[in-house]
């Protein structure tokens, strides 16, 4: 049986891992363009980079999860942190833009190995009851790792460059051999503390919560299960987008509209990275009390509707306010969707369909900043009239996101069934 126990050592490890592989992809932000640049990349091909990693990751996840049903969980972990380690200390010494381009994609393949099987390991680990808050709580170690990130490896790249260790140039491959030392830390953990169930002991479990329906109620069970999953399917592809559409161009769009400077714009970006930590946490745990659609509900929509009055605002202040708000709702939104997810797969086809569910949400977050500069780019110096009502064009982004967003939670509650028998 699932643990009674949430915060076990299994969950604090997961929640470590999350919190370094979340590092580990944010950590380049603040200087990885000058890095790519350095190297011969030209401008336009920046995009290639975060791109191909996550295409990578996305082709990968459906085979990984197999492989993770197959062998076991922790030896693709633990595959997968030592790829991290490896692909780390080559993109610090990349000699040339191709070469970065080839390891950053290998890099999105093994980091796929590294994150997925922890998924299916924290719902095999905890009770059906306290999904929403593993969930949330390991959701959250990973968005203070994401959040910490661009700090973290600024401050390393400029430390290594003030201090005369480096060049200018070396300076940026700095924090990557940093980062490699924390995925050996992970290594050292995970191999060390963290126990995994052999798949006829989930099995087993899960056979064991079902024994109380009846056969026609399993049959009805699974029939909404593949339903419902497949239209999981179909919306976490347009979560990918929004994961992705807004923040490759909102520094962008504080700049324009407002004239902030760089500094103001991490601040803006930190504060509603940190709220939403808060937010996923709480809106995890709340979701198992309550259940998931009440919090997809009010977190979809009061998210997406801050995206629509986002470019209304009139001054940075305003504007802060509206986008940290925004990401209160949405964290308040993808812990309870997640939950939702874990309470509708099967305990032996976890690994499989989680990634499964990987490999869409990834395509929409593909998807997602290609658009979203597109649209940027081609309508910030337009405005709209509706009536008497100026519609600022480099708003575009978040209108388009947020009228997708709206329809994805409309028909996630709509149409996907909730599990409101989740037993331990």
């Amino acid at each position: 049986m699932a643990s009674g126990k949430l915060y076990t050592t299994t969950v604090l490890v997961l929640g470590l891992v999350a919190f370094i592989e979340s590092l580990a992809f944010s950590l380049p932000l603040s200087f990885f363009p000058q890095y790519a640049l350095s190297l011969g990349a030209s401008v336009a091909s920046i995009g290639l980079f975060t791109s191909s990693f996550m295409a990578a990751s996305a082709l990968l996840s459906p085979r990984l999860g197999t492989l993770c049903d197959r062998i076991g969980r922790k030896r693709v972990m633990l595959g997968g942190l030592i790829g991290d380690v490896i692909f780390g200390v080559l993109t610090g010494l990349a000699p040339s833009w191709e070469w970065l381009l080839l390891i950053r994609t290998l890099n999105g393949a093994v980091t796929a190995a590294a994150t997925l099987p922890a998924e299916a390991l924290l719902i095999d680990h905890v009770s059906p009851l306290k999904r929403g808050e593993a969930v949330g709580f390991v959701l959250s170690c990973g968005m203070i790792g994401r959040n910490l990130g661009p700090i973290f490896g600024g401050s390393v790249q400029f430390s290594a460059y003030t201090s005369g260790l480096s060049s200018l140039n070396d300076s940026y491959r700095m924090p990557y051999f940093v980062d490699s030392a924390l995925a050996v830390l992970a290594i050292v953990v995970v191999a060390w503390k963290l126990k995994e169930k052999s798949s006829e002991a989930r099995f087993d479990e899960e056979k064991a919560a079902e024994c109380t329906s009846a056969a026609n109620e399993e049959h009805d069970s699974k029939v909404k299960l593949s339903r419902s999953f497949k239209i999981m399917l179909v919306c976490t592809f347009f979560n990918g987008i929004a994961l992705g559409f807004i923040l490759p161009v909102a520094a962008l769009f504080f700049e324009d509209k407002f004239g902030a400077e760089p500094l103001i714009i991490g601040t803006i970006l930190s504060s509603a990275g940190f709220v939403g930590v808060l937010a996923s946490w709480a809106a995890g745990r709340f979701s198992d009390r309550v259940g998931r659609k009440p919090l997809i509900g009010v977190g979809g929509i009061s998210a997406r509707i801050c995206g629509l009055a986002l470019p209304f605002t009139s001054s940075v202040s305003e504007a802060t306010f509206v986008f940290v708000f925004r990401s209160l709702g949405f964290n308040m939104f993808m812990p309870a969707l997640q939950g939702l997810r874990a309470d509708l797969v099967p305990a032996e086809q976890r690994g499989r369909l989680f990634g499964l569910y990987n490999m869409f949400f990834n395509a929409g977050d593909i998807a997602g900043p290609l658009l979203s500069g597109y649209l940027y780019d081609l309508y910030r110096t337009e405005t709209f009239y509706i009536g008497s009502i100026a519609v600022p064009g480099l708003g575009m982004p978040f209108y388009v996101n947020s009228v997708i967003g709206i329809i994805t939670t409309a028909v996630l509650l709509l149409f996907v069934e909730e599990n409101r028998k989740r037993k331990t």
